[in-house]
C-alpha cells in the first residue's frame, strides 16, 4: 500500500492552523512608511530585494470582510531576480524546516514542448535559515534526466502545482497529458530515491478523470486529498472550462487500499473558479482561492474557511483582506511547519520582479503571530550496532485511540508525524497534553513501544516570541533488538542462609560475603635448593640475606605468603630453627644432572654444597662441625635422568636433618577473611549474531574505581566464573558494591554494551557471625609432600603431619575435601589415577582415627589438572606431588 509510505511523512504545507487573526498582528518592523511606499534595497551586488509595507484601509471593502487585518500592517517581499525571472514563477510549495522551496517554472533551463517552447518544470531554491530573504544560490531544476521524457518528474510536457511533504522525500504533483494519464492533466505521486526521484505513479481514476485535475493539497494523517477539477459537478457545467473549477477531495480506503471517489465540496464552491486549496495542520482549516466569493478585491484572492465536527459543516469563507489580495490573482499559499512565513504567488504589479509587468511571481510574507504545531520524527535503529532498522510504525492517541501506520523503507528511512488539534479531544472539551504509543514493529526484531507526551500548542501573541520560536519537534529513537545482556549467577553463602533469620534485611541478599574466619595453614617445607644449569649460585628468587644483622629480625612465623614465599626462604628457616636447637645436626649433599656438560664440570657439586654451607656459616653463624658435607652426581632418590625436567630437578643441595623440630612444615593461625561463595558465575548473552561479533568483555568496577576487566571470556562461551579478585590479586576490605557490564564488540568497530548489573559486597566479622548464627567457623588447608615418586604410599614424614596437625583437627562438624596432585611428568591418565590412589590414602587415615565422625569427607584425584603451583620450575613440580586435605569447621567458642 503506497499511502503508509508517506501517510506520516507528511508535514506538508499544512504544519500551521491558519487562523482568521494569522494576518491581524503587529509585523516585525515598525516602519513609518505609507501605503504602498516600496522599499528597494541593493543586496550582495546586483542581486535586489524587493519589499513593501502596505497598510490597509481602514474600511477594507465589504464589511464581511473588514476586521481581518485592519489597520495591521504586514510584511510582503517579492524573491527577486535570483528566483523570480521574466517568465512565470508559481505554486511555492516548502519543506517542514523551510528551507528547501519547490515551484513551478517554464524559465530557460526547463524541458522544451514538442513545438519548442519551454515547458513548465519544477524548479527548487535552498535557504539557510527560513526567514531569509536574500538568495545567492540559483534555482535548479529537479529532474533534467533525459532518458524518462514523459515518464519523469520533469517532461517534455508540461508539469503543475505540487505538494511536498515535510521530510522533502515524497512530491504530489500535477503531470499533464501523459501517457498513463486519464485525461488533461492528472495527480501522481513520487518519492526521492537517495538523490533521485523515482518513478512517478498515477493516483487513479478515483481521483483523476478525463477532465483537468491538479493543485494537490493532502491532510497530514495522508487520509484526505484536496485538489482542483473542471469535472461536472454542482456548480460547474463539465465542459472542461477553468472558470468553473471546483475544489474536490477523495478519502484514502483501507480496504480497498486506494483513494476512494472523488467528491465536491459543495459548501465551498461557486459558479465561479474555486481552486488551489492549502489544507492546514489541523485538517480542518482550508485555505483556498477563489474569484467569487464576497469580498472580492478582484481576480483570485484567498480565502479561509474550517470545518467544525460537532456540526459536521464549514465556516463561511472569509476574505483574507489586503494588502495580501488585490485587484490581481493570488493562489497557491504554503507554509513550513513554523507558521511563521507564507509564501505565495500573484501576478500583482505593485511588488512586481519586472518592474510592473503582470507575469506570475513567487512572493513571501512574514507573519508575526502564528500557532506552533507539533512535529513528531523518529527513527528505528539497532540498539547494539546502531544500524538503521525499516520497521513499521503504528502511533496510537491514547486518548481518541486513533491509530495511525507509518512504513519505514530505503526511501522512507525517517519518520515524521504531525500532531492536529484532533489530537486533543473535542473542541469544547480540549485537553492540555496527549500520550502516544509509538510502536515498531519488524518481523526479526519483533515489537517495541515507546511512550511520548505531546503538549498542546498555544498561539504565541508577542511578535519577538514569536520571531524567536520554533516549531515544536519532538525527536525519537526506538531501539530495537537484542542488546548484551549480562546475568550474574551466585551461590547463597552459608552465612546468609543461617543469618535470614536472625537478620530478615539479608533474605534477598544475592552477592559476595567476605567472612572473618580463623584460617589455618599448614606450610611443608622442601629441604631442597635448586641451581641452574652449570651454575653454583644461589637463584634469585631465593631470599638471602647479605649481612648476620638481617636474621635478627627473622622468624619462620612471620614470613609473609603463601607455600612458596616461604619456601623461598629454606635457607634462613633452617638457620632460624638450627639457632633454636643447637644440639641438631645436618647434612649438605651437593649433586648435578651428570648428563649436560655444563653440569659434568668437576667440582660443580661440591661447589653447591659449599655456597650452602657457607651462608649458614657467615650468616647464621651455625657452627662448621654441626654441619657434614657430601658431594655426589645425581642425588641418592634422584627424578628421572631421562627427561628434561628430571634432569633440572636433579641440580640441586639437599638439606638432610633427622630432627622433626627443624625440618616441620611451617604452621600458620590468623584471622583470615574469604570470600562465600568462593567463586560466582557470569551468564553471557551477546543479544547479537555471534558471526559478527570480534570482541568481548566484562568491565567491573566498584564505586568509581575500576576493580577488574575480564577480557579472557572468549566471544562464544555461555558463561565465565570468576574468583572475585581484583586486576592484583586481592579481595575487596569494605561493603561497596560491585558493577559489572559487558561490552561486545562487532567486526564492524560497533560496541554494544549490556545494562550493567550490580553486585552487593558484605563484609563479616567474626564477632557478627558469632551473633547472627552462634557459631565460629575455621578454615584449615594442610598438604602434603614428597610422595615416593611414582608412589601412592604417604611415607614417614607425611604420617607425621597427618597424626601432628590433621587427625585432631577433625570434628563432628567438619566438612572435608582431600584433593590429590601430581605434576606434569608422565602420562596424563597415569597421573589421575596416582593421585587419585594418593587421596584414598589420605582418605582412608582420616576415617579410621575420626571414626568417621565428621559431618562430610569428599576425595577427588585431579592429576596434573588444576595444579596448585607452577609446573615451570622443579620446586613447583615437587610441591604439586601432593595431597590437600581441607578441613571447614563450624565451632563454639567454648571449642575454640
Amino acid at each position: 500500500m503506497y499511502r503508509t509510505t508517506t501517510k506520516f511523512a507528511l508535514l506538508l504545507l499544512v504544519t500551521v492552523i491558519f487562523t482568521m487573526n494569522l494576518l491581524a498582528n503587529d509585523i516585525i518592523e515598525n516602519a513609518s512608511t505609507s501605503s504602498n511606499d516600496m522599499l528597494i534595497a541593493q543586496v550582495n551586488s546586483n542581486k535586489y530585494l524587493y519589499g513593501i509595507k502596505l497598510e490597509s484601509s481602514d474600511g477594507g471593502g465589504d464589511a464581511t470582510g473588514a476586521g481581518i487585518i485592519t489597520n495591521k500592517k504586514l510584511r510582503i517581499i517579492n524573491l527577486g531576480p535570483v528566483v523570480n525571472t521574466e517568465f512565470d514563477d508559481y505554486a511555492p510549495t516548502v519543506t517542514g524546516d523551510g528551507k528547501t522551496i519547490y515551484f513551478v517554472s517554464n524559465r530557460p533551463g526547463s524541458k522544451k514542448l514538442p513545438n519548442n517552447k519551454n515547458s513548465t518544470d519544477f524548479w527548487a531554491f535552498k535557504k539557510e535559515h527560513k526567514l531569509d530573504t536574500v538568495f545567492t544560490m540559483l534555482p535548479f531544476n529537479i529532474d533534467e534526466s533525459v532518458d524518462n521524457d514523459q515518464l519523469g518528474v520533469n517532461t517534455i510536457l508540461n508539469e503543475g502545482v505540487a505538494t511536498i511533504t515535510a521530510d522533502g522525500k515524497t512530491l504530489y504533483f500535477t503531470g499533464c497529458n501523459r501517457p498513463d494519464g486519464y485525461g488533461d492533466c492528472d495527480i501522481y505521486r513520487v518519492t526521492l530515491e537517495g538523490d533521485v526521484w523515482g518513478k512517478p505513479v498515477n493516483l487513479g481514476k478515483n481521483v483523476n478523470s478525463e477532465y483537468f485535475d491538479s493543485q494537490p493539497s493532502i491532510t497530514p494523517d495522508g487520509t484526505r486529498l484536496y485538489f482542483t477539477s473542471t469535472r461536472k459537478g454542482p456548480n460547474s457545467s463539465g465542459r472542461n472550462k477553468y472558470e468553473e473549477m471546483d475544489i474536490w477531495y477523495s478519502d484514502w480506503d483501507d480496504d480497498m487500499d486506494e483513494w476512494g471517489p472523488a467528491k465536491n465540496l459543495e459548501a465551498i464552491n461557486t459558479k465561479g473558479k474555486d481552486c488551489s486549496p492549502f489544507i492546514c495542520s489541523d485538517g480542518r482549516t482550508l485555505i483556498f482561492s477563489s474569484d467569487a466569493h464576497s469580498v472580492n478585491y478582484g481576480g483570485l484572492d484567498f480565502y479561509i474557511t474550517t470545518y467544525s465536527p460537532s456540526t459536521r459543516s464549514w465556516s463561511k469563507p472569509t476574505n483574507l483582506g489586503e494588502p495580501l489580495n488585490t485587484k490581481f490573482d493570488e493562489q497557491f499559499m504554503t507554509m513550513p511547519a513554523s507558521g511563521d512565513i507564507i509564501y505565495f504567488s500573484s501576478n500583482r504589479t505593485d511588488l512586481s520582479a519586472q518592474s510592473g509587468k503582470s507575469d506570475l511571481d513567487l512572493y513571501v510574507a512574514v507573519v508575526p503571530t502564528y500557532k506552533r504545531t507539533v512535529l513528531i520524527t523518529g527513527k528505528v535503529v539497532d540498539e547494539c550496532t546502531g544500524d538503521l532498522i525499516f520497521a513499521n510504525i503504528i502511533l496510537r492517541n491514547k486518548l481518541t485511540n486513533k491509530l495511525d501506520t507509518i512504513e519505514l523503507n530505503e526511501s522512507n528511512q525517517e519518520f515524521s508525524y504531525v500532531v492536529t488539534y484532533d489530537a486533543f479531544g473535542d473542541d469544547d472539551n480540549l485537553a492540555g497534553s496527549v500520550d502516544y504509543d509509538v510502536t515498531s514493529v519488524h518481523p526479526k526484531f519483533g515489537t517495541k513501544t515507546v511512550k511520548q507526551t505531546v503538549k498542546r500548542y498555544m498561539p504565541i501573541e508577542d511578535r519577538e516570541e514569536a520571531a524567536n520560536k520554533h516549531a515544536e519537534h519532538i525527536k525519537i529513537t526506538i531501539p530495537m533488538g537484542e542488546r548484551p545482556k549480562l546475568v550474574a549467577k551466585i551461590e547463597e553463602s552459608e552465612y546468609i542462609r543461617k543469618s535470614k533469620t536472625s537478620k530478615p534485611n539479608l533474605a534477598n541478599f544475592n552477592g559476595l560475603v567476605m567472612e572473618e574466619i580463623l584460617n589455618w595453614s599448614l606450610h611443608p617445607l622442601l629441604t631442597y635448593v635448586f641451581f641452574d644449569e652449570g651454575s653454583s649460585e644461589f637463584p634469585s628468587r631465593y631470599k638471602v640475606f647479605k649481612s648476620a644483622n638481617e636474621t635478627r629480625m627473622f622468624s619462620d612465623t612471620t614470613i609473609v605468603g603463601a607455600t612458596l614465599d616461604k619456601y623461598y626462604h629454606i635457607l634462613n628457616i633452617f638457620g632460624f630453627r638450627l639457632t633454636k636447637h643447637p644440639d641438631v645436626t645436618i647434612e649438605i649433599v651437593g649433586c648435578n644432572d651428570a648428563v649436560n656438560e655444563g653440569e659434568k664440570r668437576k667440582g660443580l657439586s661440591k661447589e653447591r654444597a659449599d655456597n650452602v654451607y657457607n651462608y649458614l656459616k657467615d650468616i647464621w653463624k651455625i657452627s662448621p662441625d654441626r654441619m657434614k658435607l657430601t658431594y655426589r652426581d645425581l642425588p641418592a632418590n634422584p627424578s628421572n635422568s631421562k627427561d628434561s625436567l628430571g634432569q633440572i630437578e636433579n641440580r640441586r643441595v639437599e638439606i638432610l636433618c633427622n630432627e622433626w623440630d627443624v625440618f616441620k612444615p611451617v604452621f600458620d593461625k590468623d584471622v583470615a577473611t574469604l570470600p562465600q561463595p568462593d567463586d560466582m558465575i557470569f551468564q553471557l548473552f551477546n543479544g547479537i549474531d555471534n558471526d559478527i561479533v570480534a570482541s568481548r568483555k566484562v568491565v567491573i568496577k566498584r564505586g568509581d574505581e575500576d576493580w577488574v576487566v575480564l577480557d579472557d571470556i572468549g566471544i562464544t562461551e555461555p558463561t565465565y566464573t570468576w574468583d572475585w579478585t581484583s586486576e592484583d590479586g586481592k579481595y575487596p576490605v569494605d561493603n561497596a558494591a560491585f558493577t559489572a557490564q559487558m561490552f561486545v564488540t562487532t567486526k564492524s568497530g560497533a560496541v554494544c554494551s549490556s545494562d550493567p548489573i550490580e553486585i552487593p559486597t558484605l563484609q563479616v566479622s567474626t564477632e557478627e557471625r558469632i551473633i547472627a548464627t552462634g557459631e565460629g567457623k575455621t578454615r584449615e588447608n594442610y598438604s602434603l609432600i614428597l610422595f615416593p615418586f611414582g608412589k601412592y604410599e604417604a611415607g614417614p614424614v607425611n604420617e607425621r603431619v597427618m597424626r601432628d596437625y590433621v587427625y585432631n583437627r577433625v570434628m563432628q562438624t567438619s566438612d572435608i575435601k582431600v584433593i590429590g596432585h601430581t605434576d606434569i611428568v608422565g602420562l596424563f591418565d597415569f597421573n589421575v589415577n596416582l593421585s587419585k590412589r594418593r587421596a584414598n590414602t589420605v582418605r582412608q587415615g582420616i576415617h579410621k582415627h575420626s571414626g568417621g565422625r565428621y559431618k562430610s569427607l569428599d576425595v577427588n584425584g585431579v592429576g596434573p589438572e588444576d595444579p596448585i603451583y607452577p609446573n615451570e620450575i622443579p620446586e613447583g613440580r615437587f610441591y604439586n606431588r601432593t595431597v590437600q586435605v581441607l578441613i571447614e569447621s563450624v565451632i563454639t567458642t567454648t571449642q575454640e
